[in-house]
């Protein structure tokens, strides 16, 4: 506990150095979190239960092939060392390249670039980066969990825009509402954990405007990018947003290449702001592996990248749909998303009561859509969602199981 309290502590005082304040931030950590997460609750409820665990996004089978071909391709000598704290040259340019390929955005690997140990950690250097005491963050609802709990470590405060329901849209106005003279950053989430669907160009342009009318910079977390179910590229903060140094993209290998546990991870800003990053993240985790970042340089530099993200939409598209077919034969309608691998369906009734229900009684354990937001959820409150980052095998066993545990509680949707 010291070791993490005094890693807070001085990546604060990075923050503040590297922000040019002029007063002291303190540099205390932050208390702790008093609950447990549900991220960590309920996957230890299903394994305690022999339940399927689709409440984590995390894989049960091993990353794609590439990625382990080259890793094993690796020798024995300095790719087993340090790499430079900004991340090892090799991913930086493979990551520039990439930006440029996919996005159509110039990207330099030297400045603006930062590898990271995950995506979490990138979002906790950027906000760190950017936020104070007595500055605000907007976070759009649903809204992943480990948002507010950084934003508030920095001394800052939450300021959060939910749209009327699930399904609603992104209004200017609701964003307009929020926006105080201490607000400094708002955090977006596309493709979106767990609607499974992107912003839509209305949306985008809704936060675009923002952001330059009142000078916020704008932090994308696009850990879904390529998760496409059409395979279709979504658009992303680096093309809608002019300013380098109004935007960040923060992004990582853990769901495209089903390697959750490898922890690499970036961020793509203007070089300031890229210079702002690094000093808080060269204080924190310092460098991730090496050996891993050299082979995700390696798939995401190859000829093949594009078929390799092709098939994974191809896949995706095939065992999700079928899931979703099979849930809403048996009274649960599924809707099918059209990005990531999460399905959300309208359980009719309490969700945290209902997935408890699910773990102990049906063997499959689902996440209460409540978790991605702070009080009351409205619609949310009757919703849960299934992480399908699966094998097919895994699937049609949790589909089976939950046919059964619908048939024999003869509960149905209310609407």
């Amino acid at each position: 506990m010291s070791t993490a309290m005094s890693a807070t502590s001085t990546a604060t005082s990075a923050a503040t150095t590297a922000t040019g304040a002029t007063s002291a931030m303190s540099t205390a950590a932050p208390a702790a979190p008093a609950a447990e997460s549900v991220f960590v609750r309920i996957p230890a409820a299903a394994a305690r239960h022999g339940a399927i665990n689709l409440a984590q996004g995390v894989f049960d089978h091993g990353p794609a092939p590439a990625l382990l071909d080259a890793l094993g391709s690796l020798g024995g000598g300095p790719e087993h060392q340090y790499s430079p704290s900004s991340g090892h040259p090799a991913l930086r340019a493979a990551l520039a390249a990439h930006t440029t390929r996919w996005a159509g955005v110039a990207c330099d690997p030297d400045t603006e670039v930062t590898v990271t140990a995950g995506a979490t950690e990138a979002l906790y250097c950027t906000l760190f980066a950017l936020l104070g005491p007595g500055d605000e963050a907007i976070l759009v609802e649903p809204a992943y969990e480990s948002y507010a709990p950084v934003v508030a470590a920095t001394g800052a405060t939450v300021r959060r825009v939910r749209p009327p329901g699930p399904r609603a849209g992104i209004e200017p106005a609701l964003l307009a509402a929020a926006v105080t003279p201490a607000t400094r950053v708002i955090v977006v989430n596309s493709p979106w954990n767990p609607l499974g669907r992107s912003f839509d160009p209305a949306e985008w342009q809704a936060v675009a405007d923002l952001a330059a009318r009142h000078g916020l910079t704008v932090v994308s977390d696009e850990t879904y990018e390529h998760l496409t179910l059409d395979g279709t590229p979504h658009p992303g903060v680096l093309s809608l947003v002019e300013d380098p140094e109004r935007r960040v993209k923060v992004s990582s290998i853990s769901k495209t290449l089903a390697a959750t546990g490898w922890r690499v991870g970036w961020a793509v800003a203007g070089p300031e702001l890229t210079r702002r990053i690094r000093a808080v993240h060269q204080f924190l985790t310092f460098c991730p592996a090496t050996p891993l970042q050299l082979a995700a340089a390696h798939v995401l530099d190859s000829p093949g990248f594009p078929e390799l993200v092709a098939a994974r939409s191809a896949e995706l598209a095939r065992v999700v749909g079928d899931f979703c077919r099979r849930l809403t034969a048996a009274g649960l309608p599924a809707p099918v998303p059209e990005s990531g691998f999460y399905v959300v369906c309208d359980v009719g009734e309490d969700a945290e009561a209902w997935c408890e229900r699910a773990i102990t009684e049906g063997g499959v354990a689902a996440l209460p859509l409540t978790a991605f937001y702070a009080g009351p959820g409205g619609d949310a409150r009757t919703r849960v969602r299934f992480a399908l980052c699966k094998r097919e095998d895994t699937l049609r066993e949790a589909a089976a199981r939950l046919e059964r545990h619908l048939a024999r509680t003869g509960r149905r949707p209310a609407n």
